[in-house]
């Protein structure tokens, strides 16, 4: 990482320009505290919010298919590439179209793959493995390239380079990666960006995608412009749900890229919540991507309470952070301007009790036409271009502090 540009985290001295200022020392110094009080003091200022109502028309969960051997890019020895089942994971931390490879027919779609974290050494430059985040990206040769100092490369997308460039000053730049700007290597462009997880020993990770939809209202109309019935939706569709096809989507076994797009959200809690689990990758190696029919508030509570290993204040540090995340997005100038899709927080621990979120994936993140903005919290109808990206934050604050009070209540 370029020097005077590495961010120490809330652990060490909390993050600039919020409320979490010595937070994380402060919990430290109370280990030996009730559980209750280390939950009042972190939750104090996160009280519960009424979420309001949606009414979505919403997409869903894809079929899962195993990484294959041929897909691995060679790597030098000890290098880890794990790629996740192909799970509904979108646009998460790169500028491919949000869950692509569900839409893409058969043959399309084998040039690509989601991963999930990546344990990589880029011989000659740097002198250990490097770990990098690398949670929903789609694979392709010479996406990513570690760039040495707890920095990576990942190919370069317009789009989020643009959004980077506009956080540089915006209230959210605490809490997204660090960007250093634009890098050529071997001929082709990457964007540099801060490697999140090194400042974690055997980092736990999760992705957590937001909103109440991951798919951008003109992928939809495009979608209407040829609305063929396709056999390989309808077999991705008959995977996850057998009764998700109408009869005659039955009789015909096609389905059409709108209709796929739209049942696809119902499967899953970004339908009920306005947010969903894509997948965890924990220390131990073990992946986890089957959350396609995770609906309902106690199989989230569930997810997450596997997730920390029970460990409440793991759970108490990422509330708190979440409350910060909100306060910020509320000032923020860039959320006000932009339709927010395909998005996710970023869940990190580890075994000595350091946890951070981040918000990540910025791919499908448009800029609003000038003078419109969104309020990120009311019901999405087509045209509006809501993404209540708000109001499923508000429900996965409400989720978390529930289940540390309730952690708390017991001795």
């Amino acid at each position: 990482m370029p020097k005077g540009s590495k961010r120490k985290t809330s652990k060490d001295v909390g993050l600039p320009g919020t409320a979490s200022t010595n937070a994380g020392s402060r919990l430290e110094g109370r280990t030996s505290a009730k559980c209750q009080q280390v939950c009042d003091e972190l939750l104090q200022d996160a009280a519960p919010v009424p979420p309001s109502p949606v009414t979505i028309t919403p997409e869903g969960g894809g079929s899962s298919r195993e990484m294959q051997q041929e897909d691995w890019e060679d790597a030098a020895d000890g290098a880890l590439r794990r790629k996740l089942s192909n799970s509904s994971i979108s646009s998460t931390g790169s500028s491919a179209v949000e869950s692509e490879d569900d839409l893409l027919s058969d043959n399309e779609s084998k040039s690509k793959g989601i991963i999930t974290l990546e344990h990589l050494v880029d011989t000659g430059e740097v002198s250990k493995p490097v770990f990098v985040n690398l949670i929903g990206l789609y694979l392709t040769s010479g996406n990513f390239k570690a760039a040495g100092e707890g920095t990576i490369l990942k190919k370069f997308s317009e789009n989020e380079m643009q959004c980077f460039e506009k956080l540089r000053d915006d209230a959210l730049l605490p809490f997204v990666p660090g960007y250093h700007g634009v890098v050529e290597k071997d001929g082709e462009s990457f964007l540099h960006m801060t490697d999140l997880l090194e400042n974690f020993d055997l980092p736990n990770v999760m992705d957590c995608k937001m909103g109440v939809r991951t798919y951008l209202e003109e992928e939809l109309v495009r979608a209407r412009e040829r609305p063929k019935p396709r056999e390989d939706l309808y077999k991705k569709m008959v995977e996850v749900d057998s009764e998700g096809p109408t009869p005659q989507e039955h009789s015909q076994q096609g389905v059409t890229k709108p209709r796929y797009m739209q049942w696809r959200e119902t499967m899953s809690s970004t339908n009920t919540l306005g947010f969903r689990i894509e997948g965890i990758k924990k220390c131990d190696g073990t992946c986890r991507t089957d959350f396609k029919k995770t609906r309902w508030k106690q199989d989230v509570i569930q997810v997450f309470k596997d997730f920390v290993g029970g460990d409440v204040n793991i759970m108490a540090r990422s509330s708190y952070r979440l409350t910060e995340i909100r306060q910020a997005l509320k000032t923020s100038e860039f959320f006000k301007r932009h339709e927010v899709i395909g998005s996710s927080l970023l869940f990190i621990h580890d075994h000595t009790g350091n946890a951070q979120v981040w918000i990540i994936d910025f791919g499908k993140t448009t800029a609003l036409p000038v003078g419109q903005m969104l309020n990120h919290d009311i019901p999405w109808q087509e045209g509006n271009r809501e993404d209540g990206y708000l109001w499923g934050l508000e429900n996965l604050i409400q989720t978390l502090e529930g289940q540390c009070s309730f952690l708390c209540s017991f001795p």
